[in-house]
């Protein structure tokens, strides 16, 4: 009799040993896949980031040169608003007080 409970009882851890190993085996199934699925979200967020980074870059370096084209354009303008006559009058006014060795004012 007691060697038949010996029996039915190692059946049964036998049993219970099987059954942890497959709910073992199943647990890090799904661990492998969750960590499979948060990595790969992961690097689709890192990716969508990167791409609006860039897009922003973009944007941005592409206002800064319309501003900075403006401005030079404005530059320009109050250069050529000058008249011609101003300009040589300063430019005979430099070379009068070079000649003359007079500092600049």
């Amino acid at each position: 009799m007691d060697l038949e409970r010996l029996i039915v009882t190692e059946q049964r851890l036998d049993e219970a040993l099987r059954g942890a190993r497959e709910e073992a085996a199943r647990l890090v199934a799904e661990a492998q896949a969750a960590a499979q699925r948060a990595e790969a979200e992961l690097e689709a967020e890192l990716l969508s980031s990167a791409e609006r980074l860039a897009a922003e870059t973009a944007s941005e370096r592409e206002r800064r040169e319309r501003e900075v084209s403006q401005e030079a354009a404005l530059t320009v303008a109050c250069y050529e608003a000058v008249p011609a006559e101003r300009v040589s009058a300063a430019a005979r006014d430099v070379v009068e007080r070079l000649v003359a060795g007079e500092a600049a004012p």
